[in-house]
């Protein structure tokens, strides 16, 4: 499917996402949600499809859509979704062929079983937060203490100074530190925004 042929400019209300950053999401996550769904249904044409229908109808309903989570955490239950209707009708034709008893279908109950249990949202966000605790102890302990101080402790920045015995303009150079960093390492993984919204609930500024 073809998901530029999609994108359309006639909206009345103000969508969740503009057409450009649907593109950027479809860009970023289209081979990583593939990849998720085939690891599932073992078949990649058809995990391609169930993607691809996931990034259209999410731009189609854009206007309707609610959305309290990042958008590609969206997008990943909804590809969880029909990751797990395609294997329950695979189970059906199983069990029409009257194949209930074979090998093959007690591992496809098996997947629906694990893959029915599973939260993606929050499967997404604990792996968001380790990626982001590995880049943090890769930052000196002052400026990982400074920032988690702002982002966790919401101590503004004269009572970081005080905490930490250093100045106002320390504690906001060492903040910029890290999310220039952040920007710079985990770019190619997830807009920093989405970032710290996944880890938190809050954006970075």
């Amino acid at each position: 499917m073809d998901i530029q042929n999609t994108i359309s400019t006639d909206a009345t209300t103000a969508p969740v996402v503009s057409a450009q950053e649907f593109a950027t999401l479809f860009s970023r996550f289209r081979e990583p949600f593939v990849n998720i769904s085939f690891s599932y249904i073992h078949d990649r044409s058809a995990a391609e499809d169930i993607v691809s229908d996931c990034f259209a109808s999410f731009w189609d309903k854009r206007n309707e859509i609610q959305l309290n989570s990042p958008p590609e955490a969206y997008l990943l239950t909804a590809v969880k979704n029909r990751s797990l209707n395609f294997l329950r009708d695979q189970a059906t034709r199983m069990r029409i062929e009257q194949k209930m008893q074979t090998n093959a279908y007690r591992a496809l109950m098996a997947e629906i079983d694990v893959l029915d249990g599973q939260d993606m949202s929050i499967l997404f966000k604990e792996e968001v937060r380790h990626i982001f605790e590995d880049f943090m102890k890769s930052m000196p302990k002052m400026t990982r203490d400074i920032f988690y101080s702002s982002r966790f402790e919401d101590l503004t920045y004269d009572e970081i100074a005080d905490k930490y015995g250093v100045s106002t303009r320390k504690v906001k150079r060492e903040i910029q530190r890290v999310l220039s960093a952040m920007r710079s390492s985990l770019k190619d993984y997830l807009p920093i925004a989405t970032l710290l919204f996944c880890l938190y609930g809050k954006l970075p500024y």
